[in-house]
């Protein structure tokens, strides 16, 4: 059938036309980025898979950046101490020197001001070593905070009254109140709350209503003595905690779960009755015990209420935890991945004279000599303790380092092989299309043409 009003061999060329132009495009994309995944269109399975294998790529990148910069600080700490091993020899030399009744009264002021020099150097070094700015061995905004943890962990009301002296704040109201407060500790000072206690007397003539000790040797958590109207004794274990808030949560978790039913409910939501009117409260990383009976309006009042003489203003008792080790340690976290977990540490201990127990070496007598060898020996081998821990760190960052970058190529090699463009293959399609475009332009071309033999019919 010939016929002039729809050219349908025209039509079907060009529809074909069409499709091979949007293929070639396609093709040209692929060719020119070098992806054959450029949209979610092209491969949504794929595109899904790869942008996950990106985000772990990036985090690798920037974790092997961390590891980098973790490694420096390592070593110029370690590069101090160096220093400081090197001027505790040369003191060992000159305490070996003053222990000789050969020398004069002179002599051995003389060798006494090379030994001043030397511990003033050593707490020289103590003070301004740093890394982008961060003390690294006795950093006052860090260290100062940590003498007052060391010596005691455990806050309670003054000494003066020992009673509930701090105000809870609910809404508008304040509670007397006293807390145990776990700023500040972590999992490298954890263990120096094993054994330590609080206890809770409902009054100041009363016994005791209820204890907690904390336990991080390996003893599981107990509870006993749980009645009403008992002295109520709880042992928890917060081995693995590594912050006062994980501190709180277990400690008020345990307890919680193992109260014995003393009637009605607390006033206060937020907490547990744990005795009569007496509410256990978390609060961050304080633990918190208020009143929940006359609440008062202003925190000035609420501050007032343990003044009163009469047997409802509780009290709490806190053991002294005390280190039995001058030597204080930070952790320098470092994020080797996006994995939240992959997280290494760095530990640096605080180093000064006194810790080292060289900030009154003295020589100026044999004795004083004599003794300040062992001094001197004792110091050095603090010394390479330390940097013994800071070469165990660096050889593990290095490992850590080494395997991110194992795992970031390996990792890429995946992610190109779903999203990189195959050149060859692709090249190949696009000869194939451009062929298919040509020939088509070429088939546009002669359909026009088969119309017009109906003009040899008109004719």
């Amino acid at each position: 059938m010939l016929a002039v009003a729809h050219n349908l061999t025209a039509m079907n060329a060009q529809r074909q036309y069409g499709i091979t132009e949007g293929a070639m495009a396609k093709s040209t994309e692929k060719l020119s980025s070098g992806f054959r995944i450029n949209r979610a269109a092209d491969d949504a399975a794929g595109l899904a898979i790869s942008e996950k294998m990106r985000r772990q790529i990036r985090g690798l990148n920037q974790g092997s950046e961390n590891i980098q910069s973790g490694i420096s600080m390592v070593q110029v700490a370690d590069g101090a101490l160096a220093e400081v091993h090197d001027m505790l020899n040369r003191a060992t030399e000159l305490s070996v020197k003053a222990a000789n009744d050969t020398l004069n009264a002179e002599d051995r002021q003389a060798i006494q001001s090379e030994i001043n020099g030397i511990v003033s150097e050593i707490q020289r070094i103590s003070d301004d070593t740093s890394y982008n700015e961060i003390k690294l061995f006795n950093d006052p905004d860090y260290y100062m905070q940590y003498d007052g943890l060391i010596t005691k962990l455990v806050h309670c009301p003054s000494a003066e009254t020992g009673r509930l002296s701090e105000a809870y704040q609910k809404g508008a109201l304040y509670y007397p109140a006293a807390y145990v407060n776990f700023d500040g500790i972590n999992s490298a000072n954890l263990d120096l709350l094993n054994g330590g206690n609080f206890a809770f007397h409902c009054s100041q003539s009363c016994g005791e209503v209820f204890d907690i000790t904390f336990t991080t040797d390996g003893t599981p958590s107990s509870a006993s003595n749980l009645s009403p109207g008992a002295h109520h004794k709880y042992s928890v274990d917060i081995s693995g905690c590594k912050n006062g808030t994980e501190i709180v949560d277990k400690i008020y978790d345990y307890v919680s779960n193992n109260l014995p039913s003393l009637g009605g409910s607390p006033q206060l939501s937020e907490g547990v009755m744990v005795s009569h009117s007496n509410n256990l409260i978390k609060d961050g990383n304080r633990l918190v015990v208020a009143r929940n009976y006359s609440p008062y309006a202003t925190s000035a009042a609420a501050k007032d209420a343990y003044k009163f003489a009469s047997g409802n203003s509780g009290k709490i008792t806190c053991s002294t935890i005390e280190s039995d080790t001058p030597e204080m340690l930070r952790e320098f976290n470092i994020q080797c991945s996006s994995e939240i977990k992959d997280v290494e540490k760095v530990t640096i201990y605080r180093m000064n004279t006194e810790i080292l127990g060289i900030d009154t070496l003295d020589v100026t007598t044999f004795e004083n000599a004599s003794n300040a060898i062992d001094t001197v020996k004792n110091a050095g081998a603090m010394i390479s303790r330390h940097r013994s821990n800071l070469g165990a760190d660096q050889n593990r960052l290095e490992h850590s380092l080494n395997i991110n970058g194992n795992v970031s190529e390996n990792t890429t090699a995946a992610e190109s092989a779903i999203r990189d463009t195959d050149m060859a293959k692709e090249m190949v399609n696009n000869s194939l299309l451009t062929i298919l475009s040509q020939a088509g332009t070429s088939m546009m071309a002669q359909s026009n043409q088969s119309n017009q033999g109906v003009l040899s019919l008109l004719q």
